[in-house]
């Protein structure tokens, strides 16, 4: 048995680690039986500071079990026990023990076993939310959400999700690719209709590209195309990197 576990029954009991045999209280065997300490089993070992050792069943019974007779009155709370100055001891016991055992490897494999399956469980729980909130916006699921809400703004996106633009952001960029902001078919109405109309006005002029109309103006450079075409350098820029190849319908 590898060390930093513990062995467990169907029947949730525990397997002394020095004897073999099963018990529902290993606590009360290890006194008895074996003449060790908690603390010594489980740093002998390899287990942490706070490892049960009692069995997952009668763990949860002396749970409820308190939990009633607490409801009855009949049970002080810890804070009720204990003054402050208990407490505050109490607490330092524990990072002692805590201190003494976090280091050991197999305590270190545990601790982050347990986080990379917390982060795990926390991302399908996520996920699992995004995907009921796309169903109860008439869409078969989030990823078809965002798919089909792609032509529009951010932040429309997200009034309508309840969610920050910058997670609309970051779900486009996963689902769509990086070139979810200047696809053609996925540009704001608004804008796309500013590029057609700039189309339209360098398709009169006979001007190809950004270049040939800065040519065209002669000293009065990008300022002075923005003019011509009644739009501002921004927006002439935007464009220009929009019809670049891959990047648009052109």
């Amino acid at each position: 048995m590898p060390r930093g576990t513990q062995p467990e029954d169907a029947a949730g009991r525990l397997q002394c680690l020095e004897c073999g045999r099963w018990y529902r209280r290993l606590d009360m065997h290890l006194h008895r039986g074996e003449d060790m300490t908690p603390d010594d089993y489980r740093e002998r070992h390899g287990l942490a500071a706070g490892h049960p050792l009692v069995s997952p069943e009668l763990s949860d019974r002396w749970r409820e079990q308190a939990r009633a007779r607490h409801a009855r009155g009949e049970l002080a709370s810890i804070a009720q026990r204990q003054s402050p100055e208990e407490r505050r001891a109490a607490g330092r016991s524990g990072n002692t023990r805590h201190v003494a055992t976090a280091p050991r490897p197999e305590v270190r494999a545990i601790h982050r076993a347990t986080i990379v399956k917390g982060r795990s469980q926390a991302h399908a729980n996520k996920r699992a939310a995004l995907e009921a909130l796309a169903r109860g916006l008439g869409h078969s699921g989030w990823e078809s959400f965002i798919r089909d809400t792609a032509q529009l703004s951010l932040h429309e996106v997200g009034r309508r999700a309840g969610r920050d633009p910058r997670t609309i952001a970051y779900w486009r960029r996963k689902i769509l690719g990086d070139g979810w902001v200047t696809a053609g078919a996925r540009l704001q109405p608004r804008r796309a209709a500013a590029f057609a109309r700039l189309d339209a006005e360098f398709a009169a002029r006979g001007w190809g590209d950004l270049a040939a109309a800065r040519r065209a103006v002669g000293r009065r450079g990008l300022k002075g195309v923005a003019a011509e075409v009644g739009s501002t350098p921004s927006t002439l820029l935007a464009w220009e990197e929009h019809r670049r190849p891959g990047q648009g319908s052109g």
